[in-house]
This record gives C-alpha cells, sequence and structure tokens, in this order.
C-alpha cells in the first residue's frame, strides 16, 4: 500500500469514526465543553457546528452569544438598551427594574447598591449625578445624547 493510499484510508476511518461519534450525546457535549473553554479563553466565538440547535437542548446545552457570557456584560447590554431607549441619564434604582424584565437577577441585601456597583465598574457608562445618574459615556458629562442635537453643537 503506498503512502497515498494508506493517508485515505486513514482519512477515511477518522471520518467514519467522527460520524459516529458526533451521533452520541457524549461526544456533542464534549464539543460544547471545548468551546466554552475557547469562549473563556477568547480564542473563538461559539459555534454550533451540527445540526439544528434544538439538537442541543436534550442534553441540557444552552446556545448564548458572546455578550450573554457574564451578569456583567448582560447588565451593560440592558442598560445600554434603556439609556438609548430613554435618551437621557438614569438612576440605579430606575434601572434595577429593567434588569429584572430582562431576566437579569440583582441579588444582595441592597440591590440597588448592587447595580449600582456593576454599573459604575462599565467601560460604557458614566455617572453624573447632577444630571440625574448613569449615562453612556459617548454622551460625555451631558444630561443625554439629545442635549448635543437640540442646541445646535
Amino acid at each position: 500500500m503506498s503512502d497515498s493510499e494508506m493517508l485515505k484510508t486513514a482519512e477515511a476511518e477518522v471520518k467514519r469514526l467522527e460520524a459516529e461519534l458526533a451521533a452520541t450525546t457524549a461526544y456533542q457535549k464534549l464539543q460544547l465543553a471545548k468551546q466554552v473553554v475557547e469562549l473563556y479563553r477568547g480564542t473563538r466565538p461559539l459555534e454550533v457546528t451540527r445540526g439544528p440547535r434544538d439538537e442541543y437542548k436534550g442534553f441540557g446545552a444552552k446556545i448564548i452569544e458572546r455578550s450573554d457570557l457574564t451578569k456583567a456584560m448582560r447588565i451593560e447590554r440592558a442598560a445600554r438598551k434603556f439609556l438609548n431607549a430613554r435618551g437621557r441619564r438614569a438612576t440605579a434604582s430606575e434601572m434595577l427594574e429593567i434588569m429584572r424584565l430582562d431576566g437579569i437577577e440583582i441579588t444582595g441585601a441592597e440591590p440597588v447598591k448592587a447595580l449600582s456597583a456593576y454599573l459604575s465598574n462599565s467601560k460604557i457608562l458614566n455617572n453624573v449625578r447632577e444630571f440625574g445618574g448613569y449615562g453612556l459615556v459617548d454622551w460625555g458629562n451631558n444630561k443625554g445624547p439629545d442635549l448635543l442635537t437640540k442646541t445646535g453643537a
């Protein structure tokens, strides 16, 4: 058997074994676990490589987007969405209900303070109390984006 024939035979065997293993939930769990490791290492985004997403629900997998990895990221996303829709700054107590409606549980003895800690550590938000609380960094130290457009600046 020549080297090229041996290579083709070995590749065919690898393909056959991968197909056989891919049909098992253990192999699918292994692939998802590898992806989670890669996500937290930051090497690549999560990908579903086989079949429709419903196939993965059978063994408790949850398909997630990279932006949903941490609670802080989910809080930032919800705050950005709320502030953009509102068009002006908001306090942590005003945003607490928004977080709950978005499915983000803020726990602790004083949930408003816990949320405030998340918001204060965000790189996309700033807190200017004299203008109403938390806003997007893109707004600068203004009350909101509408100030920039209404004044003609």
